[in-house]
């Protein structure tokens, strides 16, 4: 009887250090995915419908909040015009892009156009995705975790036997960061 105590109890020890480890796993699949430009895994490891929303979200709230700080925005008639259109053409806009065929295209034309001459975009290189950049971690339930830098955060949850993206927090000033190049 104390044997069959002792190997459940070892089980259940190793399903929980496989579950806590996990994410790591799936975190160094998701970079390999994107660096390499593979859209059937990048397909496989995102949730792409959810991480739109999210990213569609996240852009009309930063658009917003852009309108609404800048100094002139009730003296401009534009600035109404670019918080009425601005959102559906941005919505458009990730509608096209977030998708793993445009990411894995965008990823490889990037990566050509760096090696000869430099981009106004600078995409991620091997040295700028490393485990010394991660800034937090942290399971936000039984069943997903989140995952980020000071810049942007990753939330996955578990589906089937496997973790998926949904949902992507970027910092307010990291596509200004990412125009200059400077990778920071």
């Amino acid at each position: 009887m104390k044997k069959w105590l002792i190997v459940v109890v070892a089980l259940v020890i190793l399903v929980l250090a496989a579950y806590i480890v996990s994410p790591f796993f799936y975190v160094s699949s998701l970079k390999g995915a994107f660096l390499a430009g593979d859209s059937s895994k990048l397909a496989n490891l995102v949730d792409f419908p959810a991480l739109r929303d999210s990213l569609k979200e996240e852009v009309a709230t930063i658009l917003t909040q852009q309108t609404k700080e800048s100094p002139d925005s009730n003296q401009n008639p534009f600035a109404a015009l670019t918080a009425f259109v601005g959102p559906a053409f941005l919505n458009r806009a990730v509608d096209m892009y977030c998708t793993p065929d445009a990411i894995a295209d965008f990823v490889k034309k990037n990566g050509q156009v760096q090696r000869k001459t430099p981009s106004f975009i600078k995409i991620p290189g091997p040295s700028d995705l490393d485990w010394s950049k991660l800034k937090n971690f942290s399971f936000t339930g039984p069943t997903s975790f989140r995952i980020g830098t000071n810049q942007i955060t990753l939330f996955a949850r578990l589906e089937g036997f496997g973790w998926k993206v949904y949902r992507l927090e970027v910092s307010p000033d990291f596509l200004e960061d990412s125009m200059k190049g400077d990778g920071s």
